[in-house]
C-alpha cells in the first residue's frame, strides 16, 4: 500500500468535520487508509457530519456509495463531496450530496465566484490554522463541535451543547455544557473558562461532574488532571 496515511486530514468546521484525502493512489488503498483512520478515532469522531475533500481524485457513483457505507459503519454521515473533477461532483449530486460548503468561494460547478483579491485574502485569513479551531459564537443546546486539535470559543457554551477536542478547550465565556478535552488520550490537556459550571467535564479518560450546590461569584478556572483526577483551579491568564 502506498504510504499516504499522513495526508489524511481531519479538522472541525462549522458543519461538522472536513476530511481531506490524497488524490493519488488506488481506490482500494484509499478505503483501507480511511478504514484504519476512522477505526482509530471512532470514539472521537462518531456522530458527526462529514464533508469529504477529494481534490482531483476520480470517483464514480459506486465509489461514493462505498465511501458512504464506510462512514455509516463508523456512525458518521457523509453529506458533502468537494471535488475538482466535474464528473465526481455530478456523481455526488446524483446521490443527493452537497458539492460545496456554505460560504464557499465556488458555485455548485466549482467555478470561482466573482470577488476581489482583498476579499479572497480576508476569507482565507478566517480559516483556522492546522491544529486549532476558533469560533466566535455562543454554542446553544444541540450544537456539537468535534475537532482534532485545540478549540477556542469566544462566547458561552450553553447546557445541551458539546465540545470534543483532542487538545485543550478554552471558553472565553460561561461553560455550562459538556466538554471533552484530550479526547484521544492526552492527559495534559486542560479546559479553561471565565465561568466553569459544566454539565460534565472529561479529560482523556477521566470524568468530572459539577457539584449541585450554588457557587459564589464566578472566577476564571482551569480544569486539569492532578494525581489521576480532574480538579478545578484558578485560571492564571
Amino acid at each position: 500500500m502506498e504510504q499516504v496515511a499522513s495526508q489524511i486530514g481531519i479538522k472541525g468546521i462549522r458543519e461538522g468535520l472536513l476530511i481531506t484525502v490524497p488524490d493519488r493512489g488506488s481506490f482500494a488503498d484509499l478505503l483501507a487508509l480511511l478504514r484504519a483512520e476512522l477505526a482509530q478515532k471512532r470514539a472521537f469522531l462518531q456522530g458527526s457530519q462529514v464533508a469529504l475533500q477529494v481534490g482531483y481524485r476520480k470517483l464514480n457513483k459506486t465509489d461514493l456509495q462505498a465511501l458512504q457505507a464506510l462512514f455509516e459503519q463508523n456512525q458518521l454521515e457523509l453529506w458533502a463531496v468537494l471535488a475538482e473533477e466535474p464528473a465526481v461532483r455530478e456523481a455526488a449530486r446524483e446521490l443527493v450530496l452537497a458539492t460545496r460548503l456554505s460560504g464557499s468561494q465556488t458555485d455548485l460547478n466549482g467555478n470561482f465566484l466573482l470577488q476581489s483579491v482583498e476579499q479572497e485574502t480576508a476569507v482565507s485569513a478566517d480559516i483556522p490554522s492546522q491544529g486549532g479551531l476558533i469560533l466566535k459564537e455562543t454554542l446553544r443546546s444541540g450544537r456539537s463541535i468535534y475537532h482534532e486539535g485545540h478549540v477556542v470559543i469566544i462566547g458561552d457554551v450553553n447546557p445541551g451543547a458539546e465540545i470534543v477536542a483532542s487538545g485543550d478547550v478554552i471558553v472565553w465565556g460561561r461553560l455550562r455544557g459538556l466538554v471533552h478535552a484530550g479526547a484521544l488520550g492526552d492527559e495534559t490537556a486542560v479546559i479553561c473558562a471565565l465561568e466553569l459550571t459544566p454539565t460534565q467535564l472529561r479529560i482523556a479518560d477521566q470524568i468530572a461532574i459539577s457539584p449541585d450546590e450554588k457557587r459564589g461569584k464566578a472566577i476564571p478556572e482551569q480544569a486539569a488532571i492532578r494525581n489521576g483526577q480532574i480538579v478545578a483551579e484558578m485560571w492564571q491568564r
